[in-house]
């Protein structure tokens, strides 16, 4: 079964931290990582993660404003990372911080993410055709849907940082 990245725009996690306490669950993970965006046209993602413990090419395919994660590859450091980003012809990269709380719930994950400080997300990590369920139990249906990568939404909204590669 293939997960799905579904993602929503919110004002503040207090309504659905509230309905997680009433379902009585509990944060199972959560993370801050750097995220090193190759810049390019369209809405799919190529991507460095650095986290405390390890370093990830990530390669999402956006198709509906849903994200597909086609390839994971393992890093030695950021600058390993950087290198092969440049090596596929990017010459900069969008800078995205990105702090999460992952809970469990219904065999998939309500993920609260905070970017760069200011804009606060859900995704609906599910399969294919569950997320418009789990959204109204979370009370998003009427919410505003984020249909292109993090580092083009800090860009509409003019707070994009860059790196360029040397």
């Amino acid at each position: 079964m293939k997960y799905q990245e579904k993602k929503y725009q919110v004002e503040s996690f207090d309504e659905i931290k509230k309905i997680l306490g009433k379902l009585e669950i509990k944060k199972s993970g959560g993370a801050v990582t750097n995220h090193y965006y190759g810049q390019h046209e369209g809405n799919d993602v190529t991507k460095l993660v650095e986290y405390k413990d390890k370093n990830e090419i990530h390669v999402l395919k956006e198709k509906d404003g849903k994200f597909d994660l086609v390839e994971s590859l393992s890093m030695e450091s950021v600058e390993a990372g950087l290198k092969w980003l440049k090596n596929k012809g990017y010459k900069v990269v969008n800078l995205v911080k990105m702090a999460n709380e992952d809970y469990e719930y219904k065999g998939g994950q309500v993920r609260l993410y905070t970017i760069d400080d200011w804009l606060l997300s859900v995704i609906l990590d599910y399969p294919e055709g569950e997320h418009e369920a789990i959204g109204r139990e979370f009370g998003l249906g009427g919410t505003d849907r984020i249909k292109i990568p993090y580092n083009k939404q800090l860009e509409e909204a003019g707070k994009l940082r860059i790196m360029r590669l040397e």
